[in-house]
């Protein structure tokens, strides 16, 4: 018994494993603590990551980080690095410094962006390194099967509510207006779209081919944004498309694994060198994340210095979680444009994100384009289930390209201005002294408004010829002829749209 005693005390206490080493590193002017979780395990795309947990304050999310981080440097910044041991690797916004460094030694991201955050760093020209995270996004449309029967084919546009018809008597838009959908990538062979679209960018695969992916789940999410913008419109075939004559450019960045932050970063690099006019973003984080600030920074640089100097409106769907969003998230960036969904009755969806960076809302585009063949939502070409804040952003996306059509010479911060001013009041809003509502923003987007107040008071055409009805796919498109007269070309399908009945949640 006394050796058995002897044995159990000499033993080694069996300990607690000790917890994960926190590393503090600055993104922007806010220090961020993060954890690594575990060891590297192998993306699906052949990067090795690993997992952390990062904590902003009191909020703390997961992400994974691989061998790069994302770096802002000043002029002259360069050389400092160098001398420190890392390495640029590939210029995410080289126009604002934004560049992918690695660590010549073999650290991992989190590691240079804590060494970066010294003061001899900061004064030697890096103004900011952050890991090149890695987190899931979202797309924000939700499908949902409509039940109400009283509306049909593209209601959201019509003139009950949106007046396009007669927003299309003032503009049909211009083909030196470009829109660029950064989403899941889009059907290029879709009749509605076929010559629509100019050379876009894949920053899932890094290559020039933003054709949309069948394995994806979501993949037909981008080809029913394109739609809802640009779709050909006029000649006989499916729907119309907000803004008609304008031109169309796709980035494939959703993907159903983790995105790194350097791929909407070169996506909004994308849009700032192709001179967009309009980004249409129907995408989030899955997580309520702040934003990072290298990411913040690129948005507001297209907001400011895209098109050419007169910058781009830069639109992002609110998104489908039933919440308020906070102060430090993607909606609330300055260069944002932020819409929220309402239904058939200017009210609420059950769905749509809300809270004070909301700016506007715009009817859920649920009829659009979908994927050709039996690799969409609907094996005829178009889908009449499009849902989410994701179906709201392109048709507010729509209309600013309308406004920067009729108006070049407006600056981005103008077009937002005058669609925030002439919005139409939300009939159940209780807006605050400054016409904010929580829920509704300033307002519904209202194209006829916002293109009047842009070009002046423009008086209906005289003669507008009678409608023809042609039969196609089970839709009957009424069209009359472009050239400055008023005319509409939309696809009616019988739908049911008062249940929304999919996921239904209520507000609070």
């Amino acid at each position: 018994m006394l050796s058995l005693l002897a044995t159990l005390l000499s033993a080694p206490l069996a300990h607690a494993a000790p917890p994960p080493e926190a590393t503090t590193f600055l993104d922007g002017d806010q220090a961020v603590t993060a954890e690594r979780l575990g060891a590297a395990a192998r993306h699906p795309r052949g990067r090795s990551l690993t997992p952390v947990r990062l904590r902003y304050g009191s909020r703390s999310f997961l992400a994974s980080i691989d061998h790069t981080a994302v770096v802002r440097l000043d002029p002259g910044g360069e050389e400092a690095l160098a001398r420190r041991g890392y390495r640029l690797v590939e210029p995410l916004m080289p126009s604002i410094g934004l560049w992918l460094v690695e660590d010549t030694a073999g650290a991992d991201g989190l590691s240079i962006a804590a060494a970066l955050a010294s003061p001899d760093a900061r004064t030697e020209g890096v103004r900011d390194a952050v890991p090149n995270l890695y987190v899931r996004m979202e797309r924000r449309g939700a499908p949902f099967i409509p039940d109400d029967p009283r509306f049909s084919g593209q209601w959201y546009f019509d003139d009950d509510r949106m007046h396009m018809s007669e927003a299309w008597g003032i503009t049909q838009g211009d083909p030196g207006t470009t829109v660029v959908v950064i989403d899941s990538g889009c059907d290029f062979t879709h009749p509605d779209l076929q010559g629509k679209f100019d050379p876009g960018l894949d920053v899932v695969d890094n290559d020039d081919d933003a054709s949309y992916d069948p394995t994806f789940s979501g993949a037909e999410h981008g080809t029913a944004c394109a739609g809802i913008i640009g779709a050909a419109t006029n000649n006989g075939v499916g729907i119309a498309g907000a803004c008609p004559a304008c031109r169309l450019r796709c980035v494939r960045m959703l993907a159903d694994e983790a995105t790194p932050l350097a791929a909407p970063i070169k996506a909004f690099d994308f849009a700032l060198q192709t001179g967009a006019a309009v980004v249409s973003n129907s995408w989030g984080y899955v997580e309520a994340m702040p934003v990072p600030a290298t990411l913040r920074d690129a948005i507001d640089n297209v907001f400011d210095n895209g098109r050419g100097g007169k910058g781009a409106v830069v639109v992002f769907a609110a998104g489908n979680d039933n919440r308020e969003l906070g102060a430090d998230e993607l909606n609330a960036v300055r260069g944002v444009l932020s819409i929220g969904a309402i239904n058939q009755f200017d009210d609420k969806t059950f769905f749509t994100n809300f809270g004070a960076s909301l700016d506007l809302v715009a009817p859920i585009g649920t009829l659009t384009t979908d994927i050709v063949g039996p690799g969409g939502l609907d094996p005829s070409d178009y889908t009449l289930n499009f849902g989410g804040t994701s179906s709201a952003c392109p048709v507010a996306a729509g209309v600013a390209a309308l406004v920067a059509s009729a108006a070049p010479e407006l600056t981005s911060a103008e077009i937002v201005k005058g669609l925030v001013e002439t919005a139409r009041p939300a009939p159940y809003a209780t807006p605050d002294a400054a016409g904010h509502d929580v829920i509704f923003g300033y307002g519904i987007v209202d194209p006829v408004a916002a293109l009047t107040a842009a070009v002046g008071e423009v008086k209906p055409p005289a003669n507008t010829p009678d409608p023809s009805a042609e039969e196609d796919a089970g839709c009957a498109c009424r069209a009359g002829r472009a050239g400055g007269e008023a005319w509409m070309a939309g696809a009616f399908y019988g739908v049911m749209l008062a249940g929304l009945a999919l996921r239904r949640r209520a507000r609070r």
